[in-house]
């Protein structure tokens, strides 16, 4: 077997010390086994699911859930107006609200910090510009940029997620590219710089590492924004459209129902609520573990 270099061993023992940091905290450590099982279920939903999403069980209209007296096992959530189970409606709609949000915030961290990078790491007249032109667009809310760029194109899931793609970049980009000018102002890069240090060193040696937290803080906040987004754009009719159990078109589609079935609107929202919680809490975790690593 081909032996390690020695920077593969420092960066697997980099991993296992901030896993075992990571570990101790064990709200973190729950939310994370939890954001592990929300991947699986939105790659396995349509297995897991007992029903499927768009399924109408005739003579079951709004049937409460199971822990009420008239509800039933089977139909663990109860159902919709139109029989449709909704506990199959929300693990589905996992693939639809989180699996969406998931891909947009992949693209928005490799493309956001690529450029954000590559803007940082420049220097002059250009740089300034750039700066000027990223602060520009902090003043206007990404939601709003997203409904502009929605109502532009056809009404579909993925031209929402392209509209939030879009609206979350040039915030993303301004958050790296912040972080990466107050890195390279500071003295010991300075002094890097006059020992001969090139771009990539110091990219790689001291940029990367120390701007890691922030990238990782700016990703959470990404999915959460994405997650929101999502659900708004669904809510508001820019989105996922009928009969796609998307978590936010599942509220909207059972507004009026808000007082007859309370569930088939509080359901889905208490499932958006979590899913942002998760990810908010094991992304803070993670942010602590290697915070404590590079004390």
């Amino acid at each position: 077997m081909q032996d390690k270099e020695p920077y593969e061993f420092r960066e697997t023992e980099t991993i296992r010390e901030i896993w075992s940091l990571f570990r101790k905290d064990k709200i973190a450590l729950l939310s994370f086994y939890i954001f592990i099982l929300l991947i699986l279920t939105t790659l396995f939903s349509n297995f897991i699911a007992p029903y499927s999403s768009d399924a109408q069980f005739v003579g079951y209209e709004l049937l409460p859930p199971s822990w009420v007296s008239s509800g039933k096992v089977e139909y663990f959530f109860g159902t919709d107006d139109i029989g449709r189970d909704v506990f199959s409606r929300i693990l589905i709609g996992s693939g639809y609200t989180f699996g969406a949000a998931l891909a947009v915030v992949f693209f928005t961290a490799i493309l956001g910090g690529t450029l954000g990078i590559l803007a940082g790491m420049s220097q002059g007249l250009k740089s300034r510009i750039l700066g000027h032109f990223l602060d520009a667009f902090l003043a206007v809310p990404i939601l709003l940029i997203a409904i502009i760029i929605a109502t532009l194109m056809e009404v579909s899931l993925l031209n929402a997620m392209l509209a939030i793609l879009l609206a979350l970049l040039p915030h993303f980009i301004h958050e790296i590219y912040q972080a990466v000018q107050q890195e390279l102002k500071k003295d010991y890069v300075l002094m890097l710089r006059l020992d001969g240090a090139s771009n990539f060193t110091l990219l790689k040696e001291t940029v990367l590492p120390n701007i890691s937290v922030r990238y990782i803080k700016e990703i959470i906040r990404a999915f959460t924004v994405a997650i929101l987004d999502i659900s708004a754009l669904s809510f508001i009719s820019l989105g996922a459209q009928r009969p796609a159990p998307e978590w936010g078109a599942m509220i909207r589609d059972s507004l009026e129902l808000i007082y007859l079935a309370p569930w088939t609107v509080v359901l889905p929202g208490i499932a958006l609520i979590l899913t942002t919680l998760i990810v908010i809490i094991f992304g803070n975790g993670l942010c602590k573990a290697i915070s404590k690593y590079y004390e």
